[in-house]
């Protein structure tokens, strides 16, 4: 099946005062039509940095390095020219960010933000303009969608800000949804809320969604199939299920250790040694062998690629190759 949106190579960088930072290097993926794909992993790892590449946001001193593609539709994004660009921005894949206090502006209305989006990608008249936006209110389980337009975001709580921020990325039916972060900041209740809320909305709008997450609990309940990154890179990549049943890399078995679980037996919370090298320095070969418990000589010089793991299944790991060595 192809792809809808189509990822090769991506490799975004920043000049810094201690160098070349690769914050995203030699990224690739696909993402399938109705599909949920999780991009997990800790802070500093890249997740939003891709996500912001997908759309080309990343500002100087960042820029994607030539080689990188981006295809959406079997167009690639890359080489569009700005207005067409724009016009996939909201129209064709819409981004929801972590922090809707600094996303949404805070002298305009949340109904003039609504209706300013479906302007900028479709002549309609201001009356069914405004229509469509209260249906959105209500269609994100805002109460009071009417007399919420005339709502400013320092009158909502937290958790009604994000719902008015997936309004917006909703308001012109996107074919992809980007979701960076959409529970930071929130309480737990309202965390499964929005999850919830997205799901329906997934499968209501027949959407691919691309969830950026630190959160594996999250990225269980809500993602087809989940990609594990570090350093910059992607380290595996595998069905749901299977990842949680049998992790490849030895970070994605670090990272379900340190996630505390609610079902079987107590077990001590376990967190990896060490943490993420910076992005102006990752190590050389295997950029995880630093803090990886199997590490041997090979991982220090030779670096692995996406090796096969199975069905629909990769790991960046030499592992994949001697799996005796795990036993070992």
């Amino acid at each position: 099946m192809s792809a809808l949106l189509q990822v090769r190579h991506l490799t975004t960088t920043f000049d810094t005062a201690a160098g070349v930072a690769r914050a995203v290097d030699d990224v690739s993926f696909d993402l399938h039509e109705r599909e949920t794909l999780a991009l997990v992993g800790e802070s500093g790892c890249g997740k939003s940095v891709t996500a912001l590449s997908l759309l080309r946001l990343v500002e100087p001193p960042g820029q994607i390095v030539h080689g990188s593609s981006i295809r959406f539709g079997g167009r690639e994004l890359l080489t569009l020219p700005p207005e067409d660009l724009r016009q996939v921005r909201g129209a064709g894949i819409a981004i929801v960010f972590q922090e809707p206090g600094t996303s949404l502006n805070p002298v305009l209305t949340v109904g003039l933000q609504i209706t300013e989006t479906i302007h900028a990608h479709e002549r309609v008249p201001k009356r069914e303009a405004r229509e469509r936006a209260v249906e959105l209110l209500r269609l994100v389980g805002i109460a009071d969608a009417p007399q919420r337009m005339r709502s400013y975001p320092h009158e909502l709580s937290g958790g009604m800000r994000q719902r008015v921020m997936i309004a917006i990325a909703l308001s012109c039916r996107p074919k992809v949804l980007i979701a960076d972060e959409p529970t930071t900041a929130l309480d737990v209740t309202v965390q499964a809320q929005i999850l919830e809320l997205l799901a329906e909305l997934r499968d209501r709008f027949a959407m691919a969604m691309l969830l950026i997450t630190h959160n594996l609990g999250i990225a269980a309940g809500i993602a087809d199939r989940i990609a594990v990154m570090y350093a910059g890179r992607i380290v595996e990549t595998a069905p749901t299920g299977a990842l949680f049943r049998e992790p490849l890399h030895p970070y994605t078995a670090g990272l379900l250790r340190a996630a505390p679980r609610l079902d079987g037996p107590a077990r001590p919370v376990a967190a990896s040694p060490g943490s993420v090298p910076p992005a102006t320095a990752w190590p050389p070969a295997c950029r995880f062998h630093p803090r990886c418990p199997y590490a041997w000589d090979r991982c220090r010089t030779d670096e692995p690629s996406l090796l096969d793991g199975g069905p629909a299944r990769e790991a960046r790991c030499w592992l994949v190759a001697e799996p005796l060595r795990r036993k070992a």
